[in-house]
């Protein structure tokens, strides 16, 4: 097991997780390499909380086995893959509910899109095509992650004026509650898209994993993207930067730009009381912040 892994998993609130999901996990994963042949790579990734597994399988090729203790999260993932089934969203070959594993489409060679020279507007372009790909209407919602309770983060904030101005976050909670009330639309959404979630085939075909898995507003996938990738602010032209990247999602979206900053703006917040706990990487928080703080100035209501 990666170090990394079961250093979160001694940490994590013990009633969160799954129980005896570490136990039956060797158990679990010989199952799934049993039905589809799958001979795993020797290199484990060193992840947070979800178990990422690389292999290669005669009949679905390149695979990913991946298994998490959190069935919440792990049931919305699985079931947004299984909804946005496209030619842009990774494959869900298997699926275990009960036991939390699944197996994927490894995207070949998998090249991040943070890796490719690109300017910043042909970037975000391509995301936001991209990801107007994957929102679609679902008739049950079941095993998604509703957008308001996707935020409850924000909603329950006890204020730490000395982690996040208190005013941020009262202007974050307002608007998100304003926006929340006055959206017609419900969509199946991404949660998480940001340029290491997409990944380019060998066709040179761009394609969506690791979805989060909600369902609500379309404008709220605008968050993640705003705040990454993660050496976004070392310029001076953040400002423009993201002004002009609002304008490119509004324009292929059809979603007025000052509502997607105000959805950017409560993401970045939102992202900003997730990024207090202990297990967050040093300077996230004040990243967030700093993204929250710009804007702010953007907002003209």
């Amino acid at each position: 097991m990666p170090p990394h892994l079961i250093t979160t998993l001694n940490t994590w609130a013990q009633h969160e997780l799954t129980p005896g999901w570490l136990d039956s996990l060797p158990g679990t994963v010989e199952r799934l390499c049993a039905r589809w042949q799958i001979d795993l790579d020797s290199i484990i990734p060193d992840t947070y909380v979800t178990l990422v597994l690389f292999g290669n399988s005669p009949e679905l090729g390149p695979v990913v086995i991946k298994s998490s203790p959190l069935a919440d999260e792990f049931r919305a993932e699985a079931t947004a893959l299984q909804l946005a089934s496209s030619a842009n969203v990774s494959q869900l070959y298997d699926v275990d509910f009960q036991r939390s594993a699944m197996v994927v489409e490894r995207i070949m060679p998998g090249t991040q899109l943070r890796q490719v020279a690109m300017t910043d507007e042909d970037a975000t372009r391509l995301a936001a095509e991209t990801l107007a790909t994957f929102w679609r209407a679902v008739s049950d919602p079941t095993g998604l992650h509703p957008l308001r309770s996707w935020m409850r983060a924000l909603f329950d904030w006890s204020p730490q004026s000395d982690r996040i101005p208190p005013d941020m976050v009262e202007q974050a909670q307002d608007l998100a509650a304003s926006l929340l009330a006055r959206s017609s639309r419900a969509s199946l959404l991404h949660g998480d898209l940001q340029h290491h979630n997409l990944l380019q085939r060998n066709s040179g075909a761009w394609v969506i994993i690791d979805p989060k898995g909600l369902i609500g507003d379309p404008g709220f996938d605008i968050a993640a993207w705003m705040y990454n990738p993660p050496n976004v602010l070392e310029g001076d032209d953040y400002p423009h930067l993201a002004e002009r990247r609002i304008s490119i999602c509004a324009d292929i979206w059809g979603i007025h730009e000052q509502e997607l900053v105000a959805w950017a703006f409560v993401g970045a917040v939102l992202n900003a009381c997730w990024s207090t706990s202990e297990a967050t990487p040093d300077g996230l928080l004040h990243h967030c912040i700093r993204v929250a703080h710009y804007l702010r100035t953007l907002l003209r209501q």
